[in-house]
């Protein structure tokens, strides 16, 4: 896809304005560019991905609504094979490019794209401000109640967090970087805060609840030496996946020249007792 064309459409978006200053808009198409450059290494991942949804949904004993949170990019998740097993498929993200809502209504009349911050913290963050100091916002994240509509969280029977949770902070964290010095460790400590108030939040919702996300990002030399791992989200956070797999997510040159960027992905069914507020965001 052309520059030209990317401008094009980051201009025709409809987009709330903070979350255009915050670069939620431009993250968006950036991730859709880089799936065009990348399918031959991503689409392993991504059909993994559909398969765990698909096998999930097979646990459901009802099957009104499924609810897909990061269902934005659409390329993970298997929008036929849904509509035709639930009465209702709600695809919610922070926000939809025109291109993907015309996409999924074009696959089936009862998939519905839904705006909705799973964090339910980034506009209290924008109107807070980037000079927010880092304890502030790591609780910020840590306490946030992301709030569904009553009836849409009462009837669903499938939730499924798709390779969302290790990114939800990730965007404020850059943003809020911009504003004043930061510790070397906030953007991590800022991501795991949100990936764990976003487990302790699945975890109170209803019906069949599924977590694909990366547990880990990994550099890899052109040798496959690994050279650097970084883990949002470790062993005590989560159960055993019922499935795991390596996505490629920048080849070199994509990222780097030298190096390759991988993410270690797990789908985890979730259930058990809900992480406490005060568990501890920094891993120790």
């Amino acid at each position: 896809m052309s520059l030209i064309t990317l401008w094009l459409e980051s201009l025709l978006t409809p987009c709330p304005r903070y979350l255009r200053r915050m670069g939620f808009l431009r993250e968006q198409l950036a991730i859709e560019d880089r799936y065009q450059r990348n399918r031959a290494s991503w689409e392993p991942h991504l059909a993994r991905s559909r398969n765990a949804i698909l096998a999930a949904a097979d646990g459901c004993t009802q099957h009104r609504t499924v609810l897909i949170l990061g269902g934005g990019l659409i390329n993970d998740v298997p929008l036929a094979e849904l509509a035709e097993r639930f009465q209702q498929v709600v695809l919610a993200d922070i926000l939809h490019l025109p291109r993907n809502r015309r996409k999924s209504k074009a696959v089936a009349p009862n998939i519905t794209c839904l705006d909705f911050d799973c964090t339910g913290a980034v506009e209290k963050l924008y109107q807070a401000g980037n000079r927010l100091a880092d304890e502030a916002a790591i609780t910020l994240f840590r306490q946030a109640s992301p709030s569904l509509p009553a009836d849409l969280a009462a009837g669903c029977d499938l939730v499924v967090s798709v390779n969302l949770a290790s990114q939800l902070g990730s965007l404020p964290a850059k943003w809020l970087a911009k504003g004043r010095p930061r510790d070397d460790d906030f953007p991590l400590h800022l991501r795991r805060a949100a990936a764990l108030r976003h487990l302790e939040w699945l975890q109170g919702l209803p019906g069949v609840r599924l977590l694909i996300g990366d547990r880990a990002m990994v550099v890899r030399g052109l040798d496959e030496s690994e050279v650097e791992r970084e883990v949002i989200l470790g062993e005590g956070d989560l159960e055993s996946p019922n499935d795991s797999w390596v996505w490629r997510f920048a080849p070199a040159p994509e990222w780097n020249r030298r190096y390759h960027l991988e993410l270690e992905v797990g789908a985890y069914a979730l259930g058990g007792h809900p992480l406490r507020p005060d568990d501890d965001v920094t891993g120790n």
